[in-house]
């Protein structure tokens, strides 16, 4: 009997029960780094090694772990080649999420239930091949048959958002597929910030001679994104500190970096607080969610980021000190000053989930009777495996309201990751199954099951919408 079988993951009766409740729910994926064009041309994919290895650092990481050269991972190696490669790799991969990711996408999408190795994997090659030139398997294909509601895609705030315009006007597709506003460039430490802020100047035809012109192009560009149907930001950064300047300092930040002057760790962290503090009044004025990733350690392989470049799977969890105090006191300047939007908050390291989850609670209080308006975000990237998962849940449950929880996303550039969300309902579902059987909360499936619903699919959606 396959290990890939319909009680996957779910440890009892009542988890089974739970489970059958919230399978067939859509998917709200609001965060993901999936392309617009691609999604909006469709074309048919060739070949399996370009829809499920393509681009897809996690699974690169893993081969290099198993001594795989690198010509048969982002090399010229055929796809045959590569594809064998990564079969020997994800045939002995237990304890890593790849291997139970991998084969609920071979489950899920192409109905495979063996184990992927180096014994079969020619037959399940040619298989999967067939079944994609068969069914002519494209992006709009599987992201209807895995019933996707709402995907946000990831963009830079210079993107003309052309691609998110002609899906929004294709009305044969029902999928809404709204642009994230990610403006990583904006702050001083990013390479891209002198191009970014020339860009910035060139595209809304202002000067940026001061911080001031800086934040007013920035605003443009938020209010772009939301005339264009934007709900969300996404921001990436290295560690949370709090250190409030006054604008004659963020004046002379800027000059000195459009100069190309080195800045000091204090510059670029002023920076960081001042820009984070502007943008998130933005957001608050034209209601995005604002999402907050941070505690990634980018591009640690100097020869290989050379060779190979970013998002390659050379990155870390990070590491940070009185992380308590900068995360305390950013959150309560932005609740001072009611430029508090609604937000997600997701820490790379396992290390601080009682820190976010406890800070978060701080500010939780409203007026508007709006429930957990500050999200801990799931387990993120190295922590979504089955354990990270289930730390993150619980240290919610213990610090906040896991009940208000909006659940899973993919934080992927594959179209087969959507499997994730069912890992995430499993794991889920034997959590609160969990629960019920040993008569910590109620053994009542009804009212159990609801709490399940939401957690999977009518959070998030009452979050992005509302």
């Amino acid at each position: 009997m396959s290990f890939m079988n319909d009680s996957f993951l779910l440890e009892s009766p009542s988890a089974k029960k739970l489970y059958q409740l919230i399978e067939d729910l859509p998917i709200f994926d609001f965060h993901c780094h999936l392309d617009a064009k691609v999604i909006y041309e469709d074309k048919p994919f060739n070949n399996i090694v370009d829809l499920w290895l393509d681009g897809d650092h996690y699974k690169w990481r893993l081969m290099r772990a198993n001594g795989i050269p690198e010509s048969k991972i982002t090399g010229n190696a055929d796809n045959e080649i590569k594809f064998e490669a990564w079969a020997r790799t994800i045939g002995t991969a237990f304890g890593n999420p790849l291997f139970h990711f991998s084969h609920l996408e071979l489950k899920n999408i192409f109905g495979v239930v063996e184990h992927l190795n180096e014994n079969n994997w020619k037959e399940i090659y040619d298989h999967l091949n067939d079944y994609i030139n068969e069914k002519k398997l494209s992006p709009r294909q599987l992201i209807k048959e895995s019933n996707v509601d709402f995907i946000g895609t990831t963009d830079s705030p210079l993107d003309s958002l052309e691609w998110h315009k002609k899906l929004n006007e294709d009305k044969t597709f029902n999928t809404t597929v709204a642009p994230t506003f990610r403006p990583d460039s904006a702050f001083v430490h990013h390479s891209d910030f002198n191009h970014f802020v020339n860009a910035l100047s060139e595209l809304e035809e202002i000067e940026i001679k001061s911080y001031h012109d800086f934040v007013n192009g920035l605003e443009k560009r938020v209010k772009y994104f939301a005339d264009c149907g934007c709900k969300a930001s996404d921001i990436s950064l290295d560690s949370i500190s709090f250190c409030p300047t006054n604008k004659d300092v963020l004046d002379l930040i800027l000059r000195k970096k459009l100069q190309n002057k080195k800045l000091t760790t204090l510059e670029i962290s002023q920076w960081q607080t001042e820009i984070l503090k502007s943008l998130c009044g933005l957001y608050k004025k034209y209601g995005f969610v604002a999402q907050i990733h941070f505690g990634a350690q980018r591009n640690n392989s100097s020869i290989y980021y050379e060779q190979v470049g970013v998002d390659s799977g050379f990155d870390s969890i990070g590491d940070q000190t009185d992380l308590a105090h900068g995360l305390n006191c950013f959150i309560n300047y932005l609740q001072k000053e009611d430029k508090l939007p609604k937000m997600i908050w997701y820490n790379l390291n396992p290390n601080y989930n009682t820190i976010v989850a406890n800070t978060l609670t701080n500010f939780q209080a409203n007026e508007k009777k709006q429930r957990s308006i500050l999200q801990f975000g799931s387990a993120w990237w190295f922590s979504d495996h089955k354990r990270g998962i289930l730390d993150q849940m619980k240290t919610l449950g213990e610090q906040g309201m896991l009940a208000n929880f909006v659940g899973m996303l993919t934080d992927s550039r594959s179209f087969l990751s959507y499997s994730r969300h069912d890992y995430f309902r499993r794991i889920l579902s034997s959590l609160l199954g969990k629960w019920m059987d040993n008569g910590e909360i109620p053994n009542d499936l009804e009212f159990v099951g609801e709490v399940a619903k939401n957690i999977a699919y009518y959070n998030a959606k009452r979050f992005f919408e509302e």
